[in-house]
């Protein structure tokens, strides 16, 4: 990449914006419908063995309360971002129009644990304004943005700590674990540790609709930027972004996958054991062509929703300007995933502070009135 991203005063911002979350998700519990327009959050108090006790919601419900106030509904047609870019929905769905909620899972697979110093999973405090760009705090960064991404849907989330496979490149993990969790959900839905959810606000249900995954489709994957000067007759199919659907053909399509280096089915797969790119070679060689009959139990979504960052094409080798609108994924310039998941975190603070502020103006904003002029009219003394 040429040259880094300008930064911002982090530490006071997130500072100012952690300070507000708290407040809002320890003080409050409940969106009073029929409070003023600004929709406030109220008290919820109950009444137990004759004493008040302030009934405090988890953390989860709490930032689903909060999002309430911003988040884009399934069935809209439409999601306008903030640079005013405005993306629309498939018009053969829309396919899904209520919140899934818990039928869905969002999964990080690494034989990675981010538990070093000032990192993720250690015990101690994590300072995030000193958390390094290295693969420990890109995995810490990438693993709170897709926590509180599921938080504020409801949707299920696990961290898959995986075991080091033996003759196989650690990338080979993702199809085994997807066949071991998916019976458990509707959807399992896996993004990268150097990948972020963009717009916190925007439900994956309406990603669906948008990238035409119906009630039929097995699995979903963006597709790969071009590298250099060189075009592939079929693009390849990038697996930092993977949507699986609990159907009897996708643990078929899953198994395949998995056994792909075996050669039993696919002579030559073995190849991709451990030259790179590994599992997501071998699906794109192999398995999107046989297990697609229907044209739509495999999509292809577009590389700019889900591929890249902002920025991609000024490396000189990257073909596509894939700008990441709805997943960035750093694959390139991994140091960059801290820098997405602080604008993700920020606009959607940003969002919510100026929404409370607008609709209740009357209450925050206060203009002094014109100062009248009070001197002496000459006139008067003539």
């Amino acid at each position: 990449m040429s040259g880094r991203i300008a930064s911002f005063p982090r530490v006071i911002v997130l500072s100012a914006a952690v300070f507000v979350v708290l407040c809002l998700l320890y003080t409050t519990s409940n969106l009073s419908e029929g409070s003023r327009a600004g929709g406030r959050l109220n008290e919820n108090i109950e009444h137990s063995t004759g004493k008040e006790a302030h009934k405090r919601p988890s953390i989860r419900d709490a930032f689903q309360i909060l999002y309430d106030a911003i988040r884009l509904p399934v069935g809209s047609p439409s999601f306008t971002d903030p640079s005013g870019n405005t993306f629309t929905t498939s018009g053969d769905g829309p396919w899904w129009n209520e919140r899934l909620h818990s039928e869905i899972l969002i999964v990080d697979i690494d034989t990675r644990v981010p538990e070093g110093a000032n990192e993720l999973w250690n015990q101690s405090r994590m300072n995030w304004e000193t958390l390094s760009e290295g693969d420990g705090g890109m995995i810490s960064a990438s693993q709170m943005n897709h926590f509180l991404y599921a938080q504020i849907h409801g949707y299920d989330y696990k961290f898959f700590n995986a075991r080091e496979l033996v003759g196989l490149h650690n990338t080979w993990v993702k199809p085994h674990v997807l066949l071991d969790l998916l019976p458990d959900y509707k959807f399992v839905v896996f993004i990268d540790a150097d990948a972020t959810w963009q717009h916190l606000e925007v439900p994956l249900e309406w990603m669906f609709n948008r990238w035409g995954i119906t009630p039929e489709t097995s699995i979903a994957m963006p597709l790969d930027v071009r590298m250099g000067e060189a075009t592939p007759e079929k693009l390849e199919a990038n697996t930092g972004l993977i949507v699986a659907q609990a159907l009897n053909y996708t643990y078929e399509l899953l198994t395949a996958w998995k056994d792909c280096p075996d050669e039993l089915r696919y002579p030559g797969c073995g190849r991709w054991r451990e030259e790179w790119a590994h599992e997501q070679r071998a699906f794109s060689q192999y398995i999107r062509h046989d297990f697609n009959p229907n044209k739509t139990n495999i999509i292809e979504i577009p590389c700019d929703d889900a591929m890249g960052f902002p920025g991609i094409a000024d490396s000189g080798f990257i073909a596509d300007n894939c700008t990441g609108q709805f997943v960035r994924h750093h694959t390139i310039a991994k140091g960059m995933t801290k820098r997405s998941t602080e604008v993700a975190m920020l606009q959607s603070m940003t969002d919510l502070l100026r929404k409370e502020l607008m609709e209740n103006s009357e209450t925050y904003l206060y203009k002094e009135a014109e100062e009248e002029d009070d001197s002496p009219i000459l006139d008067d003394y003539m």
